[in-house]
């Protein structure tokens, strides 16, 4: 008895003492963030159902960085983004996360398809969900400003919406901002006599827009036309100036310059809005 007892214990006196360091380091590691400002949890979690993943508690989750909140109040300018199956993802998300980083609140809404599903397949293969689908959106809500983003077949998924197009014409009768960017001045505008006097667009599609203008096609990477309250640009190389110049018209010069600031980007030379 004594011989097996005197083998079992040299084999778990090893196994005693790995198990006592270990605990003691995840203490010494739990103190030191505690003392640092972190807030540490765990995160419980059944295997993904349908892709996600189902928390199985998740008020014990904590992060060990917080990304910066952006919020909105309830007088904060609005504008919608309209989005479509083959939409350009860049400029979506571009133009989205510019004006949210500027207090501005954003509506992604979805033209064409199923007003059930809010998913969009983008031009490049990512998939965008929706806020709410373009034809369920109260005709009294106003919103301080409408923006396409460009990407093929998205734009021509926004041409064959006889709902936006009107939309985009009641805000050129009544003097209402409206943007597009890319594709969409050649595809949406353009053939619906919605171009203001200047105007860009992607750099092989000028030809389409440059009849329909006073000085042909911009070469600018944002063209602000004031008069007709119209913006334009080119690509997506030129979104965050493009979303950084509608956040100067809806918010101004300074949160605009705040916002490019933190984005690491210099202002579009653009024709003064004023």
């Amino acid at each position: 008895w004594n011989t097996r007892m005197a083998a079992f214990s040299s084999r778990t006196t090893p196994i005693a003492l790995l198990l006592l360091t270990s605990a003691l380091m995840t203490f010494s590691l739990i103190s030191l963030l505690a003392r640092s400002g972190r807030q540490v949890g765990i995160s419980l979690s059944r295997p993904s159902v349908n892709g996600r993943m189902a928390v199985r508690n998740p008020s014990v989750f904590r992060s060990f960085a917080r990304a910066p909140v952006y919020s909105t109040s309830s007088s904060a300018k609005k504008v919608m983004v309209c989005i479509a199956d083959g939409s350009e993802e860049i400029e979506t998300s571009g133009i989205f996360d510019t004006l949210i980083r500027g207090g501005v609140d954003v509506t992604l809404a979805k033209v064409g398809g199923d007003k059930s599903d809010l998913v969009c397949k983008m031009s490049r293969g990512m998939k965008f969900v929706a806020d709410t689908h373009f034809d369920e959106v109260s005709p009294s809500e106003k919103f301080d400003m409408v923006v396409l983003p460009g990407g093929l077949p998205g734009a021509q998924a926004f041409a064959g919406s006889d709902n936006l197009v009107e939309k985009l014409k009641q805000r050129k009768q009544s003097g209402e901002w409206y943007a597009a960017i890319c594709a969409s001045p050649a595809v949406v505008l353009a053939p619906n006599d919605l171009l203001p006097n200047k105007a860009t667009c992607f750099p092989a599609l000028q030809e389409k827009i440059a009849p329909h203008l006073r000085d042909g096609a911009s070469t600018e990477r944002v063209v602000i036309d004031a008069d007709r309250k119209v913006i334009t640009s080119q690509g997506p190389g030129t979104t965050l100036e493009f979303g950084v110049e509608l956040l100067a018209l809806l918010q101004g010069e300074d949160k605009a310059d705040e916002v490019a600031n933190g984005l690491l980007i210099k202002r579009a030379t653009a024709p003064s809005p004023a």
